[in-house]
């Protein structure tokens, strides 16, 4: 039976954090707030959200502190939270109905396992989540702004030896695996040219597409991921992705069909993909073609309507007529 009681606030823990993670979560908030008629919060952990940061946010969330809502929120109210955020054990302290959107396996040290509802953001953390914690999660894969998209340059057009870096995940390892790959390649192909590396939360959305469209590889040396937003990214922009898989990247990575990836640590695997394909430049704009096919798959609206069902079982409501 449909459970007829109104929600009355959705609570979203994080909005305007300037990430991924944070980003798919303030979109979870726009969709119950537009499509079910719940209006959203957003939670500040520490300091100042900014409203502006590297995303655009069209919709503009009332902002709270974390204190007024745990003081306020009560049986009737929805709170979503990233796992991240597991050592605030809101799942034990907090009333309200608690969904965790698991987008990540390495975010968090325990997950709070007292939230009423978890969603996978990808295969592998579904499977994570079933493996270590007997979590049974239904998989949504996050949505790539593909509107926000600058025209891309042709592969043609693009600097045949230029590769560029981004720079995300545990810096020790990020650091030995470039280094690593700079000897290799230094010594079998010297010619393919580093840009300076993209660092990770650093750009606004517009900027970073800017420098990925303008160039024919984007290596990718973050070792996990829950799923690897800037990656797909790169493939809807015609861009190459070469690197690690980051594990949750395999939701969408086939290598060899629209990407070159391997697991971390085999940096010399993808030190010998990098120097084949930058001496076969049709090959490799076959798989660049192939990636941004793939990226279509990924929009907001696919997103949105997965989402639509799921919290229509998961709450018992329906959306409201537009």
């Amino acid at each position: 039976m449909t459970d007829t009681r109104r929600y009355r606030r959705a609570y979203v823990v994080g909005a305007y954090l300037p990430n991924g993670g944070t980003r798919m979560a303030y979109a979870l908030g726009c969709i119950l707030e537009r499509d079910f008629g719940i209006p959203a919060v957003a939670v500040q952990i520490a300091g100042e959200a900014p409203l502006h940061g590297i995303h655009a946010c069209d919709l503009r969330m009332p902002q709270i502190g974390l204190a007024q809502m745990e003081a306020e929120i009560g049986d009737d109210d929805i709170l979503i939270a990233n796992p991240s955020f597991s050592p605030h054990q809101f799942g034990l302290r907090l009333p309200g109905y608690k969904l965790c959107y698991v987008q990540g396996f390495n975010t968090f040290g325990l997950l709070d396992q007292r939230f009423q509802h978890y969603v996978a953001a990808s295969d592998f953390v579904c499977g994570f989540l079933r493996d270590v914690y007997g979590l049974h999660a239904r998989t949504i894969a996050p949505y790539i702004e593909l509107e926000a998209l600058p025209p891309a340059m042709a592969w043609e057009d693009r600097p045949p030896l230029r590769l560029l870096p981004y720079r995300k995940g545990l810096p020790e390892v990020w650091d030995a695996s470039f280094a690593r790959l700079r000897e290799i390649v230094g010594r079998r192909a010297p010619e393919i040219e580093f840009a300076d590396p993209l660092a990770g939360g650093a750009l606004p959305q517009k900027e970073l597409f800017a420098r990925m469209a303008e160039v024919r590889y984007l290596l990718t040396l973050s070792a996990a991921e829950g799923f690897g937003l800037v990656p797909l990214e790169a493939m809807a922009l015609g861009t190459l992705v070469v690197g690690y898989d980051g594990y949750g990247g395999r939701h969408y990575m086939q290598p060899g069909e629209n990407c070159l990836v391997a697991p971390y640590p085999q940096i010399e695997r993808i030190a010998d993909m990098l120097v084949a394909v930058v001496n076969d430049p049709a090959g490799g704009a076959t798989l660049a073609a192939n990636g941004r096919h793939t990226a279509q798959a990924y929009s907001f609206a696919a997103f949105r309507s997965a989402w639509c069902e799921e919290l229509s079982r998961s709450l018992g409501i329906e959306p409201v007529a537009n």
